[in-house]
């Protein structure tokens, strides 16, 4: 059943689109970042939890939006899906992503903390 999804070893993301298609929604769930290969299916390349799915704007700002397109070997193959979770608490939601980071076989793409030096 997994080979016939559009995105490999993951069951949560079943439409990804690009930056241009992407909305937001004021629900909680989990943002995914996929690259799409040339068979046409895709991969899970990194994903985030959020109280509420941001605009495509704010992904484009997003700190990590660099990384991203490097990972997707460029803007055209880099695409986004949702996994939404009105009824979730932030705790149950990072679980969901270490669950993909598992199974997609991914590492979250966290932003960087710097401390300043006196």
């Amino acid at each position: 059943m997994l080979h016939a999804m559009p995105v490999t070893n993951c069951l949560h993301f079943l439409m990804p689109v690009n930056l241009d298609d992407f909305r937001a929604y004021d629900v909680p769930g989990i943002v995914g970042i996929l690259k799409k290969n040339s068979d046409g299916s895709f991969d899970v390349i990194d994903a985030f939890e959020s109280e509420s799915i941001p605009s495509a704007k704010e992904l484009a700002y997003d700190e990590r939006f660099g990384s991203w397109v490097v990972a997707a070997g460029g803007v055209d193959g880099l695409r986004f899906d949702v996994f939404l979770m009105p009824k979730a608490d932030v705790q149950r939601r990072a679980e969901v992503v270490t669950l993909l980071e598992r199974s997609c076989g991914f590492r979250t793409l966290q932003p960087q903390a710097y401390a300043h030096a006196v």
